[in-house]
């Protein structure tokens, strides 16, 4: 009876075949993170939420209102991990299946975290912009990892000048060396410090690369595996993890609070409409 009660509400909405796989895992997850938004938006505003900021900013005064520490840590840890359940329940589901391979940090908290820091802390809008940023990312990656076997899919062109960059870097290092260190002379120059310094950093690093590598590679490179010189091309998961990398690097030294950053709740004060109404 239900079967066919579903079979007349699918033919009158227009239903006529079984919904993809994917589009009905798609919509679950898109309720489950409507569903976890509203929850963690309802405990942000309790008494409760106020008591675990307090703790987050400091323990000492927060122990010496009375609160208990470790059991509201424990409490937030419990929900966490419902949380987490929730997402690898969805998560297992698109996969079919679960080996210990797929929950390297690379590829799960790395990434979560990188998530974390760039769209912002301690809000769901920071979280959720930071979420589709790396999601987006692993996607594009995913596609020029494809891209480099075959000249007819899109990105082919990208991912070409991906390894043209690579072998740049890898086989004449010291030459992407000078050019960071130039700029960043050129921004300390012009007094922008934070950039001066990332590009500094970066630049000290190929330096350092090119010291190990035995000066533009030759010893290293070229002369152990003579048959990849202008062959070398990267593995575009290494090269995701690094980009996220500088991702999270930027974003701690030009914007520490992330995209959205945290803005502070105050609730209203019961007396206030009161007293606007008496004035």
């Amino acid at each position: 009876t239900i079967t066919s009660a579903a079979s007349i509400v699918g033919e009158w909405l227009g239903f006529t075949k079984p919904a993809p796989y994917m589009l009905v895992l798609a919509l679950l997850g898109i309720a489950a993170a409507a569903l976890t938004w509203f929850v963690l938006s309802t405990l942000y505003r309790s008494p409760w939420g106020r008591v675990l900021r307090a703790i987050r900013e400091d323990e000492e005064v927060a122990q010496h209102h009375g609160h208990d520490i470790m059991r509201h840590k424990a409490m937030s840890l419990a929900v966490g991990g419902a949380i987490a359940a929730l997402a690898g329940a969805l998560w297992a589901w698109k996969l079919g299946g679960f080996q210990p391979s797929f929950m390297s940090p690379a590829r799960s908290t790395f990434l979560v975290w990188a998530a974390f820091i760039i769209g912002g802390a301690a809000n769901n809008r920071g979280m959720i912009i930071g979420a589709m940023i790396i999601a987006l990312m692993e996607f594009f990656f995913n596609v020029l990892v494809a891209a480099q076997g075959s000249s007819d899919l899109p990105l082919h062109g990208v991912a070409d000048s991906i390894d043209t960059l690579f072998q740049w870097s890898v086989l004449t290092p010291f030459q992407p060396a000078v050019l960071l260190l130039a700029l960043a002379a050129l921004m300390a120059f012009f007094r922008s410090n934070k950039a001066a310094e990332t590009l500094g950093l970066l630049g000290l690093t190929m330096l350092i690369l090119g010291v190990l590598l035995g000066g533009e590679g030759h010893h290293s490179i070229t002369e152990v595996f003579p048959e990849v010189l202008g062959g070398v091309t990267p593995k575009m998961g290494f090269v995701k993890e690094v980009l996220v990398g500088l991702l999270i690097v930027f974003s701690l030294k030009f914007n520490a609070k992330g995209l959205l950053p945290e803005v502070p709740f105050r609730p209203d004060r019961p007396g206030a409409a009161t007293a606007e109404v008496d004035e």
